[in-house]
């Protein structure tokens, strides 16, 4: 997986003093860990679909996909947005099939289930930034045109904000839970700043020569000509370069050696053909 820049979004402090001052800096610890295996899920589903992930933003209940070029398909960007709560829930059953399997491990494991569990059922609400509003966002314009996917989208982060928001208020006459008015702010703001088009940065240069600092192993594969950008993506390895024997129907080959394969992943689109 290629090298990610990391930034924190200032809710994500404001969250962490909030933990501090209310003495549970361990359960924040803990969270965040969570929030980055999340997010690495992403970024690894984002690689095999042949894009990668130029920068995570922490946030509260997730983090936010960006890079620099456009262009993904919808039934991609589901399986990229899908790839975070999975690994929570994954981590989750895990936690759960540990305390059947050793009950002495509850006490110290009940929290990264609480974590885990928490973050994989927040990202289900379909509200924007978080997973469940950019998969509702992606389906719906599967179906739609995109402009009315994000007004739909917007939309539906309003009235979860809203109904957060009166949630707060209730709260203020019962015991007071400022977590969710973070929350119910998060999406508000997530909500206004929804775009028409979703940003990844494609993945090419870990198959360039240029790459090369002290050796990589050289890989032959056998694809036929059938074989797209996407489809050499989700099979490779980005550690190695690639020599392809590319085989028609009548089973004529043509070499495309790394040089010009890394060429090619530059150039054409995800979707393309490789010769």
């Amino acid at each position: 997986m290629g090298k990610l820049n990391v930034s924190v979004h200032p809710i994500f402090f404001i969250f962490g003093i909030y933990f501090a001052a209310t003495g549970k800096v361990f359960s924040f610890l803990v969270f965040t860990f969570s929030a980055v295996i999340h997010e690495l899920g992403h970024a690894y589903a984002a690689e095999k679909c042949g894009y990668k992930l130029k920068k995570i933003t922490l946030m509260p209940y997730g983090a936010v996909i960006s890079g620099d070029i456009h262009g993904i398909k919808y039934s991609d960007e589901i399986k990229v947005v899908l790839a975070g709560p999975l690994v929570n829930l994954c981590v989750a059953v895990s936690t759960l099939a540990l305390w059947w399997v050793y009950p002495p491990s509850y006490p110290y494991t009940e929290l990264c289930f609480t974590a885990n569990a928490s973050l994989f059922l927040i990202n289900l609400i379909p509200a924007y930034p978080l997973d469940g509003g950019r998969f509702l966002l992606a389906t719906l314009s599967l179906y739609l045109k995109r402009a009315t996917a994000v007004k739909i989208a917007k939309v539906t982060g309003y009235i979860f904000a809203c109904v957060l928001l009166g949630a707060f208020v209730y709260s203020v006459y019962t015991e007071i839970n400022f977590t969710i008015l973070f929350f119910s702010l998060f999406i508000l703001f997530g909500s206004i700043d929804v775009k028409n088009e979703s940003v990844y940065i494609r993945v090419y240069g870990n198959y360039s020569t240029v790459s090369i600092k002290n050796y990589k192993e050289i890989k032959t594969v056998a694809v036929n000509s059938d074989c797209t950008v996407k489809n050499f993506l989700e099979l490779a390895d980005g550690d190695a370069l690639y020599r392809l024997y590319v085989y028609d129907e009548s089973g004529v080959f043509r070499v495309i050696e790394p040089s010009e394969l890394s060429s090619i992943l530059e150039k054409k689109s995800i979707y393309e053909k490789l010769i």
